[in-house]
């Protein structure tokens, strides 16, 4: 689930700064802890070039100890044609 949540992030965030035709080249992913209660992904460009986007990504758990990191990543994202 945080893996889906930090590709889908790191694809739309992505998808602001290079359009619709794109797709994720690339992910690393640090898992901190389990998440508990809700999940909310927050990413933010990082990078971009014509062609490739770089997005960092972080998941938060929000339960019963408040909002904690429960993981962080990295993604790459591509044009696909233009």
């Amino acid at each position: 689930m945080i893996a889906y949540a930090i590709d889908n992030a790191v694809t739309f965030a992505a998808g602001t700064r290079l359009g619709l035709r794109i797709l994720t080249s690339g992910l690393t992913i640090s898992y901190l802890r389990p998440v508990t209660g809700d999940l909310r992904a927050v990413a933010t460009v990082v990078g971009t070039t014509r062609r490739q986007a770089v997005v960092r990504c972080e998941v938060y758990s929000e339960g019963e100890k408040g909002i904690v990191l429960a993981a962080s990543g990295q993604g790459t994202a591509v044009v696909t044609e233009r």
